[in-house]
């Protein structure tokens, strides 16, 4: 049985990202999704990992360690949970960390290095809020966060993942750290505890000053735009700067801490969820192109079903300052790959002749790519300078005796 109600008022709310990567994950891998949540397959999960923690760690008790499950009572206390907590020590392993070892209805927090010895009192309840708040997010909603979870490492390990599969995992990972440190800021109730915590663990020193770490994330983000590229964990200052930015603005810094998280768009490093927006906003874009009634011949109807095979031209055409802002927010790669777009049904038709790529390069500058589609249909087509500046200067006229025809 679920430790929470499906309906249980979360002292901490998953970000939109969460609500938006399971509710694809259920209606296009229903199957693996089916496979993860099931009784089963938890239930197996649940005994390796208890195994692990008999094997590899050792158990700490309550009679023996009476300030730590303080802290963790304390913990499960501020985020609404009364399930039982365990606190393990790693035998071995090298560095300082942290991590839940997740088995459903029980907390098992495991510890690795010196934490003990190494965080004050609130950092300590600071990094158990942390833990504890993974648990809650993966009990939440019947496990749906944790199936998704499960479900986008299986689709990182097949030998047919692609770099959507693998940059999806890693987002979502990185929106759940941050969900977490959220749970570290509640429980802890100081920011620079919660801060301080963090870099404590990531660099082993025993006396930081979050101040001077919160200043130092604000020197980088002056500097330059980062963007974290991490696999488990964000880069240490925009996880602090995330939560800097939660603390002063609540729900409110949600698109700031997105585009620190996620950077513009970029055709490399799409997730499965910028995948969908890109083929969707493709649609649009050809969609908008073939507003032209003329340029709707066989083989250009063809084209676009080779994009999308139940292409059907819209009956009123879409207002181009939306397709533009979209685009205009994306980085460099991804506009290249629009205007090859338009390229490609400039081209499709040669019985058209140059109407249909004075039709592209006209749309391609109300899209804000003029100055990119031109190179680029220079250089696809082998035209010289003086010829394309000749179709440009003539494209008006162009279309409209294509339009009178």
């Amino acid at each position: 049985m679920n430790s929470l109600p499906d309906n249980a008022a979360l002292p901490l709310q998953p970000l939109p990202y969460h609500d938006a990567m399971v509710a694809y994950l259920r209606t296009y891998e229903d199957d693996l999704w089916t496979w993860f949540s099931s009784a089963k397959v938890r239930t197996e999960q649940a005994d390796a990992v208890r195994l692990d923690l008999l094997k590899n760690a050792y158990r700490m008790g309550r009679d023996t360690q009476p300030d730590l499950y303080a802290a963790a009572d304390a913990a499960a206390a501020a985020l609404g949970l009364s399930v039982p907590a365990t606190v393990y020590q790693l035998q071995g392993g090298l560095g300082m960390n942290a991590s839940l070892a997740y088995i459903p209805g029980e907390i098992h927090v495991v510890l690795q290095g010196p934490v003990l010895a190494t965080l004050n009192a609130v950092e300590l309840r600071s990094l158990l809020g942390h833990e504890f708040a993974h648990f809650l997010f993966y009990e939440y909603r019947d496990r749906q966060f944790h199936t998704a979870a499960e479900v986008l490492a299986a689709m990182t390990r097949d030998r047919k993942a692609e770099p959507p599969h693998a940059e999806s995992a890693r987002l979502y990972q990185l929106y759940t750290e941050v969900f977490c440190d959220r749970g570290a800021l509640r429980v802890g109730g100081d920011l620079a505890a919660a801060v301080a915590m963090q870099v404590k663990i990531e660099t082993g020193l025993r006396e930081v000053s979050a101040t001077d770490y919160l200043r130092q994330a604000d020197e980088i983000f002056r500097l330059e735009k980062p963007r974290t590229e991490e696999l488990t964990h964000p880069e240490s200052f925009i996880r602090a700067r995330a939560l800097q930015l939660w603390s002063a603005q609540g729900d409110a810094a949600a698109a700031e801490i997105a585009r620190m998280l996620e950077g513009p768009p970029s055709l490399e490093s799409l997730d499965l969820l910028g995948k969908m927006r890109v083929s969707d906003l493709t649609r649009r874009v050809i969609g908008g192109l073939l507003a032209h009634t003329w340029l709707r011949t066989d083989s250009t109807l063809a084209h676009a079903r080779r994009f999308f095979d139940d292409f059907t031209p819209a009956a009123a055409a879409e207002p181009v300052p939306a397709l533009a802002a979209e685009i205009q927010g994306m980085e460099k790669s991804l506009k290249e790959y629009f205007c090859y777009v338009l390229l490609d049904f400039a081209t499709v038709d040669r019985s058209l002749e140059d109407a249909p790529l004075a039709a592209a390069l006209e749309f391609s500058r109300k899209l804000g790519l003029g100055e990119l589609f031109g190179p680029i249909a220079t250089k696809e087509l082998g035209l010289k300078k003086k010829q394309f500046e000749k179709l440009s200067a003539s494209a008006a006229e162009l279309l409209e005796k294509a339009a009178t025809v």
